[in-house]
């Protein structure tokens, strides 16, 4: 019996959203888990199709970089480029992407299409955290480093997609050479 009441007690103290929540299969957090990635900042793999691959390229290899762009990330709900963004097709930057504000940014890159697709899905999971190879959140002070090959027709879209974030100009676009 006591054994039968421990097993309820444990039972009642999980909610039912954890049971039923689970991922789908595009990689996000359920609700449960994403009150578990509110409060620890848990990192998880964005999995949106099209977003690893996409309409504007693909990841690329450290040793296939021919240059770094450094980016810095403000406040003042802009991007901050050290060098134009004259992208080459098949061209593989790495971006060293720093936080100089006090808020949490991001620094995603896709399509248009793929950046509205994102921005959609951040405002019903405004704590997404990202570490993926076209999306970083970056924490007040860090930086992180992400590596593009650009390809592709359309223009590259540059955003951070934190709600209201790309809305107040946290966007920045460039045409592929």
């Amino acid at each position: 019996m006591k054994q039968k009441i421990l097993v309820m007690g444990i039972a009642t103290l999980i909610p039912v959203g954890a049971i039923a929540a689970g991922s789908h299969s595009g990689g996000h957090h359920g609700h449960a888990e994403q009150a578990a990635v509110q409060q620890s900042g848990d990192t998880h793999e964005m999995g949106h199709a099209g977003m690893h691959a996409s309409k504007v390229g693909a990841p690329a290899t450290p040793d296939a970089v021919s240059r770094t762009i450094r980016v810095d990330l403000l406040d003042t709900m802009r991007f901050a480029f050290n060098a134009p963004l004259d992208l080459k097709q098949g061209e593989a930057v790495r971006f060293v992407v720093t936080n100089r504000g006090q808020i949490r940014h991001e620094f995603s890159i896709g399509s248009a299409d793929e950046q509205d697709t994102h921005r959609a899905t951040m405002r019903n999971m405004p704590n997404m955290v990202h570490d993926d190879p076209n999306a970083v959140t970056v924490d007040p002070g860090q930086t992180r480093e992400l590596s593009w090959r650009f390809d592709g027709d359309e223009a590259v879209v540059f955003a951070c997609n934190i709600p209201g974030h790309a809305e107040a100009g946290m966007v920045a676009t460039a045409m592929l050479k």
